[in-house]
């Protein structure tokens, strides 16, 4: 690279040569320089705006873990804002929030309405659907004796009393495993043996809650007596309306369980379904409550209910004793019927009962009815009474072969 000025004076030019790469080792300098320090200067500004952005978006990243969280436990939770900056982020948890509180809500609201199992199968494949099987379940069927004396005298107060008895009674049934079927007035149907991941077994579970349910009503029947006794005590006696009103909230029921292959699911239309379990065992279990008020014990069950507890629960502490071989209305063929008796509940005096009403209906069964006659007359519970109106005559049926037939339901 060359320049050159003329000098007029000494009417010469002066000229001056030189390398470009030395006549740009300054601006190149320059140049490096710069770029370095924006290099540096733009490094500087990433990493501060990395570490600026993680601290504006922290917030987010927590709300990411919390709904991945939820979606992981397939459960809706309330995310904690209390230590997000006042942002838009932290109206977006806010929504959030209000958003799944009442999902929250309506499933709360579903769950009241639809058993356990089917508000989990409609939360993970987001549709019910109109489909059910065939399944091996225990049915457990509850009711409630003299319940039209009870809404006679009750009127709209019987509610209350329902609801009273079936919180609890209910309960019973739900932290053993059961799903209620359905609850028509006094009456309430459970399964169990449908919820998946159910360890215990599912006739064990359906006697235990039969029980439950039984002491249920036995505490109401105590509360009331309370009640009558400190209004006695403070009136001095009761009137004859008050008298009325105590026998009708004298609570009572009786339980029938049996088991076998049912259809479980749901059914209707798209529009309104429900969800059921039908089948020969559910009227079973019907039959069989409405049995106990012939034969006067809280509970009866099945065959099929003996062999499932005896066969697959090894400390089980129940007696089962043969109450009789009925046909009940609508059956061909009769079939033995069972008192679970638990150990706890076995006296000295119920156990010489048990012993003398066994003999007396093994007596009753080969047709002997005179001594069947007097072999019941030993006991005194109350079972014995349907048996001692059946052979007070000790004239057996010529053509007897052990079966009772049930002429009601």
């Amino acid at each position: 690279f060359t320049v050159y000025k003329y000098n007029p004076k000494w009417e010469a030019f002066f000229i001056r040569g030189e390398e470009f790469n030395e006549f740009y080792e300054d601006s190149n300098r320059i140049f490096r320089q710069n770029m370095w320090d924006i290099l540096i200067i733009t490094l500087i500004s990433i990493i501060i705006g990395i570490f600026l952005m993680r601290y504006i978006l922290r917030f987010v990243r927590e709300i990411t873990a919390a709904i991945l969280q939820m979606t992981e436990n397939q459960q809706l939770e309330i995310i904690d804002v209390g230590r997000a900056p006042g942002d838009d982020i932290t109206f977006l948890g806010v929504a959030f929030n209000a958003l799944s509180n009442t999902i929250g809500t309506l499933l709360n609201i579903f769950r009241k309405f639809t058993n356990k199992d089917i508000v989990q199968k409609a939360y993970e494949e987001r549709i019910i659907k109109l489909e059910g099987s065939s399944r091996e379940l225990t049915c457990l069927f509850s009711d409630i004796k003299s319940f039209t004396y009870m809404t006679e005298t009750l009127g709209t107060d019987i509610i209350t009393l329902l609801n009273l008895h079936y919180t609890k009674a209910i309960n019973e049934i739900l932290v053993r495993d059961g799903i209620i079927g359905s609850i028509i007035g006094d009456a309430l149907l459970a399964v169990y043996g449908a919820l998946d991941g159910a360890q215990e077994n599912k006739s064990y579970q359906a006697l235990l809650s039969a029980y439950a349910i039984g002491e249920v009503a036995l505490n109401i029947r105590k509360r009331m007596t309370a009640i009558r006794d400190k209004l006695i005590a403070e009136r001095g006696a009761l009137s004859e309306r008050d008298e009325k009103a105590y026998k009708a909230v004298l609570i009572e029921v009786g339980v029938g369980i049996d088991g076998g292959m049912v259809f479980y699911g749901n059914i209707g239309s798209h529009e309104r379904m429900t969800n059921t379990v039908i089948g020969d065992n559910v009227n079973s279990a019907s039959r069989l409550e409405g049995l106990t008020r012939i034969y006067q014990v809280p509970v009866i069950c099945s065959e099929y209910v003996k062999d499932d507890i005896i066969n697959n629960v090894s400390d089980h502490r129940v007696r089962f004793i043969e109450l009789d071989t009925v046909q009940v209305k609508g059956k061909t063929i009769g079939k033995k019927v069972y008192w679970p008796v638990m150990e706890r509940d076995v006296d000295e005096q119920l156990e010489k009962d048990l012993t003398n009403f066994s003999q007396g209906l093994k007596l009753y069964y080969e047709g002997d009815w005179k001594g069947a006659f007097k072999t019941f007359s030993l006991c005194s519970f109350s079972l014995k009474d349907v048996f001692i109106e059946r052979t007070e005559e000790n004239t057996c049926p010529e053509d007897w072969n052990g079966i009772w037939a049930m002429t009601t339901k």
